[in-house]
């Protein structure tokens, strides 16, 4: 046995021999000991008589994997992008039944993808990122073809190694109204556009876009416009071989100093609504080879002014197929650098008399779609990830379908299957 204090022939405590010692010494004791309880455990039990033998438990059956498809699920589904923040190379695609809130299936994204649908919902288009090591070595840019029933990769199409590596925005990938070219942001940060022909699989331009950013297709045909910094929209229509044919500016629209125009836009065939940091409404129509005002007119009275309302978020406002009703998310007291804010409220317009209609608590909503059938409003939580969908009856009245309480990390679009 150890002596220590005051025993004849004691060695110093072990604290007092440096902590090499200790550790040895610990390391040593703490095995005895644990030996000797074991030991003298076992023998306890061996010894015991009519001690009690444990049933021993039947094996688990082996699990098996599967694969299934959505064809035979609901088309009341949707897509929630996530660009996964915290781990940013491991991005996805959340796909949701809309009525029930159940998971259905998820595709990957890699770094920062941003993604459309076709416009029979058949195929979806990411446009993405990887690295060789992971977060970096050799870079190579794809666009992915998914099966929109299987959500298995059909086939990929290599891209120039300058997509915009940017959070989820509609208009950062577009298929064109033909349906026979998808359109992709480049940002080095000089910007450009891929046009990715879907008929031969490869690239077959790419348009120099100085000062203008995202696609905004028309309804029919291979022509798209896009917002510029000098407050201008710039429209640039392509032949059959994805080539430019004509590229035309229109007059100044907005003053990005004094108050910019949200990216993001809403589309009913080729008319477009805008809305400034402050509040203004602006339809164009993007139809012709170069964009045209249609209308122009406040969210705001005076009232609303005086406590400081404005729209907030990232897909901060959805137009109904019917392009009758506008919903926008809108926060108080806001300010310089408030427009990512998520909503205090959910404003209603008529978009045909131009007055708010209804309002209705905001749930923090910073992205808002409608399903193309109009029946239902989707929309995201910008605090918490739930995904909030309500049956769509008209301004006054919306009944909640169903609540996913985590979306997403940092899921901010949202698109609709049906």
């Amino acid at each position: 046995m150890n002596r220590f204090f005051g025993s004849s022939g004691a060695r110093p405590p072990a604290w007092a021999r440096g902590p090499g010692y200790l550790s040895a010494w610990l390391a040593v004791s703490l095995s005895a000991g644990l030996t000797g309880s074991l030991m003298a455990n076992s023998a306890q039990a061996a010894t015991t008589p009519g001690a009690a033998q444990k049933p021993v438990a039947q094996e688990l059956p082996a699990e098996t994997l599967s694969v299934t498809s959505l064809a035979q699920a609901s088309s009341a589904r949707v897509y929630v992008a996530d660009v996964a923040i915290s781990h940013i190379v491991d991005g996805r695609i959340r796909v949701f039944d809309a009525t029930g809130g159940r998971f259905l299936g998820m595709v990957s994204t890699g770094f920062a993808g941003n993604f459309t649908l076709s416009a029979k919902a058949d195929e979806l288009y990411v446009a993405t990122t990887y690295y060789s090591r992971g977060t970096r070595g050799e870079r190579t840019d794809l666009l992915e073809v998914h099966d929109t029933v299987t959500l298995a990769p059909k086939y990929e199409v290599s891209l120039p190694p300058r997509r915009a590596q940017a959070l989820n925005y509609r208009g950062l990938v577009r298929a064109t109204g033909s349906g026979h070219y998808v359109l992709v942001q480049n940002a080095t940060p000089a910007t450009s556009i891929t046009v990715v022909d879907l008929t031969a699989r490869q690239v077959v331009n790419e348009i120099q876009t100085p000062g203008c950013w995202g696609t905004l297709p028309a309804a029919s045909g291979n022509r798209f416009s896009m917002l510029c910094g000098d407050g201008k929209v710039a429209t640039i229509t392509l032949n059959e071989h994805g080539q430019v044919a004509d590229r035309q500016v229109s007059a100044k629209l907005f003053d990005a100093d004094t108050d910019a125009w949200f990216h993001h836009a809403e589309q009913v065939g080729d008319r477009y609504w805008f809305v400034s940091f402050l509040g203004q409404l602006t339809e164009l129509d993007l139809g012709g080879p170069v964009a045209r005002v249609v209308r122009e007119q406040s969210l705001l009275s005076a009232a609303d002014r005086k406590g400081g309302w404005r729209p907030g978020g990232y897909q901060n406002f959805a137009v109904d197929p019917s392009a009758h009703w506008l919903v926008a998310g809108m926060h108080p007291k806001g300010a310089e650098g408030s427009h990512k804010s998520p909503a205090a409220q959910l404003w209603v317009f008529d978009l045909q008399t131009g007055h708010r209609s209804a309002r209705h608590p905001g749930k923090n909503t910073a992205s808002l779609t409608f399903s193309h059938n109009g029946e239902r409003l989707q929309a995201l939580d910008g605090v918490t990830g739930a995904m909030n969908v309500w049956r769509w009856q008209g301004p006054g009245k919306l009944t909640q379908l169903t609540r996913v309480a985590k979306a997403g990390e940092a899921a901010l679009h949202i698109e609709s299957h049906d």
